[in-house]
This record gives C-alpha cells, sequence and structure tokens, in this order.
C-alpha cells in the first residue's frame, strides 16, 4: 500500500473510532472560531478535512455559503465525501478554501494546493489552521506529555505542512496559542486524543502524566501552540 494508501486507512480507523474528536477537543481554546473569522460575510466556503462539520456550521452561522469534504462525513452539516487531492468541484465554484488541523494529515500535498487553487475564484482566499504542539519554551502538561512520551510519533500528510512557506509561498503565517488549562481530565481530553496514541496503551501513559501534574493542583496549565496560514 502507498505511503498515502496507509495513511488514509489509518485516519479511516482513527475517526471512525474517535468521531467528532478534534472538535470536542479543541472548540474551546478557539482555534475554530479565528479561522473563520477570516472568511469574508457571505462567502462561498469550502472546508477540507471537516469531519463532524463544527467549521461548517460557523461559517453558516456567519452567513457563508459552506460546505464541507471528508473521507468520513459525519453530523448534520451539508457534506460531499471525497479526497482533497481530486476535489468533485468545478474550477471557480469557491470565494474561499478552509482546512482545520486537515491539510496537515494529507496528500499528496501538491495536488491538494493546486486542487485549491482550481475551485477557487480569481483573488480567492486559502485559510488554515495547522500544526499543534506545545510552547517552544515552558513547563506545562504538554511539556510533561512530551518528556514521557518521547519516542511515541506518527508521520501523517506531508512534512513541508509545519513549514508553510514551502507549500504555500508568500501566505501569512500567525502563532496562536489556545488556551486549553483545565481539569486533569480537561486537558488529558486533549493531550490523550491524538494519533501518536492511537493502539497504543493510552492509559499508562495518562496514569504517568496525572502523576507527573499533581503539583498543578485542580487546574492544570497546558498550552497548544498553531499556526494560520493565510493566502
Amino acid at each position: 500500500m502507498s505511503s498515502a494508501g496507509s495513511d488514509e486507512a489509518f485516519l479511516r480507523r482513527f475517526h471512525r473510532a474517535h468521531a467528532g474528536i478534534t472538535a470536542r477537543v479543541l472548540a474551546r481554546g478557539g482555534s475554530y472560531a479565528r479561522l473563520a473569522a477570516c472568511v469574508p460575510i457571505g462567502a462561498r466556503v469550502l472546508d477540507l478535512g471537516c469531519a463532524d462539520g463544527e467549521l461548517v456550521a460557523m461559517l453558516r452561522a456567519r452567513g457563508c455559503d459552506a460546505i464541507g469534504l471528508d473521507l468520513e462525513p459525519g453530523g448534520a452539516q451539508p457534506v460531499v465525501q471525497g479526497r482533497a487531492s481530486a476535489l468533485p468541484f468545478l474550477d471557480a465554484t469557491f470565494d474561499a478554501v478552509v482546512s482545520h488541523l486537515g491539510i496537515d494529515v494529507m496528500s499528496p500535498l501538491d495536488a491538494i494546493v493546486a486542487e485549491c487553487a482550481r475551485v477557487m475564484r480569481p483573488g480567492g482566499l486559502l485559510a488554515a489552521i495547522v500544526g499543534g504542539g506545545p510552547t517552544a519554551d515552558g513547563d506545562d502538561a504538554f511539556h510533561r506529555y512530551c518528556a514521557l512520551a518521547p519516542a511515541i510519533d506518527v508521520a501523517l500528510g506531508d512534512p513541508r505542512t509545519r513549514d508553510p512557506e514551502r507549500w504555500l509561498p508568500g501566505a501569512t503565517v500567525e502563532r496562536v496559542a489556545l488556551d486549553l488549562s483545565g481539569t486533569f481530565d480537561e486537558v488529558w481530553s486533549v493531550l490523550g486524543s491524538g494519533y501518536e496514541l492511537f493502539d497504543r496503551d493510552a492509559i499508562a501513559v495518562r496514569d504517568q502524566l496525572r502523576a507527573a501534574c499533581a503539583e498543578f493542583g485542580d487546574r492544570v496549565p497546558c498550552t497548544m501552540v498553531v499556526w494560520l496560514v493565510r493566502r
């Protein structure tokens, strides 16, 4: 099976097991709202990797004509099943294409960027939230999680997405820090929901992290850094 095929099979299994997980654990951090606010009111918008439609719903609430695309669509929002590398839409259909932590795990990246350009009208907007990791320094739950499981990694998508200038030259890149602090269970719902723990002993990691964060008391600090990319 190709790398792209392997990625797709893994993503299908993960999201069938954890439907709607990304929006459920990250929406309170405000990244969906930040991305939605980039899109002009009334625009015709395509959301790549829409999952259960969190971003589509926000865009429609802002007066946009929004539709989602996903391998495994769920929820009640307008969704088309398909692949970002072969979009089932005519040329110049959308004013904007957006993606929240979706392009990171999709491939092949060059084909996806080309498809986004094809389906956008001249002067259209491509905007995405990419990345997702701890702050560069500090000592919160995210740092302690990484220290507990430094060897756990799942390589999905194209690594160039971590360097937007390599796949979207001329883009505006904004660092966005998401405050996901809360009770230990709230913080674990974020850190324990990643691809890297799927099919692994997540309970053992959770228990180790709980002990490592005990000194924080009832409110455990946790910041996730993502990047808002626009062109």
